[in-house]
């Protein structure tokens, strides 16, 4: 997209997405897709424009705010985490999908380059903890392996001083990838030789992955998705925001991705965890603390 001024001034970020900027609001530039069906006057709006509008915002549907699915969720396991005392390595999974969902929601409202790094970085972070808690599933309970730590931080200081020095996002994709791909292998060798939850894990992986192939199509067809919204979608445009599909499915797939960490964790030191379901919906993963003799 091209640049255009909101109050957060010039975007400054080194990407933008296929959402069209500030369309709904200067607060928020990439908000959601609005469909304008009436004509404008300097900066007045018919109520033939405000009315599909309504039904935008009315949808909860955009690059800002699909960041909900990364922020709730990981504050409800975090305080759920506090109260049963889960273990510390799990609290910081959870507090880095937080603070993803929280970088991403800065930097999809502003689209300034420092909202950008809030969202990037902590992506790095919170995939190495994550593959840090998959490789320590066997470990002594609360037991920290400072050689895999110091390797890890290691790494993701290498991935931050050369993307701060670059700017070079493809190099950004590619170390993150690399975590992610590490993870994957991490979790196949868990399901091949510790007591697991399959569904838990496929669930998660093919969640994710949806929302990686919608992120590569909104990627590589942006003007052809934005011709199809614009001229034959109508008030049913937002639906089709893939990038923001990307953040719910991506954010869905990670979220069950921790479960499946730590449901298998406290299954190996026999600690009784229960998978329960918030409104038959949503799930999070409850603690019954009894040590594996």
């Amino acid at each position: 997209m091209p640049p255009v001024d909101g109050i957060w001034g010039t975007p400054t970020s080194t990407i933008d997405w296929c959402e069209e900027n500030y369309h709904v609001t200067p607060l928020i530039a990439e908000f959601l897709l609005p469909v304008t069906t009436g004509s404008y006057t300097g900066s007045n709006r018919t109520w033939t424009t405000y009315l599909p509008t309504m039904f935008c915002l009315s949808s909860k549907f955009g690059n800002t705010i699909s960041n909900v699915i990364f922020i709730v969720p990981s504050l409800l396991m975090l305080g759920i985490g506090t109260i049963e005392g889960h273990e510390e390595r799990f609290q910081w999974c959870h507090f880095s999908v937080f603070t993803v969902g929280f970088g991403s929601w800065c930097f999809h409202m502003t689209l300034l380059y420092s909202m950008q790094l809030l969202d990037e970085l902590p992506m790095i972070y919170g995939a190495a903890f994550h593959l840090y808690s998959d490789i320590e599933v066997t470990s002594p309970l609360n037991h920290k392996n400072r050689p895999l730590q110091i390797g890890l931080a290691i790494y993701c200081a290498i991935v931050t001083a050369f993307y701060l020095l670059s700017q070079h996002v493809i190099f950004f994709q590619v170390s993150y990838g690399l975590l992610v791909t590490l993870m994957v292998f991490s979790s196949v060798r868990l399901m091949l030789y510790y007591e697991h939850n399959t569904l838990l894990y496929l669930t998660g992986l093919v969640t994710y992955m949806s929302g990686f192939v919608l992120w590569n199509l909104d990627q590589h067809f942006c003007g052809n998705l934005q011709l199809i919204r614009k001229e034959y979608l109508g008030v049913f445009a937002p639906i089709f925001q893939l990038h923001a599909w990307w953040h719910i499915l991506a954010g869905t797939g990670t979220y069950l991705s921790v479960l499946f960490s730590a449901h298998t964790r406290y299954l190996y030191l026999g600690m009784k965890p229960e998978i329960k379901f918030w409104m038959k919906v949503w799930p999070y993963l409850r603690l019954r603390k009894q040590k594996k003799e």
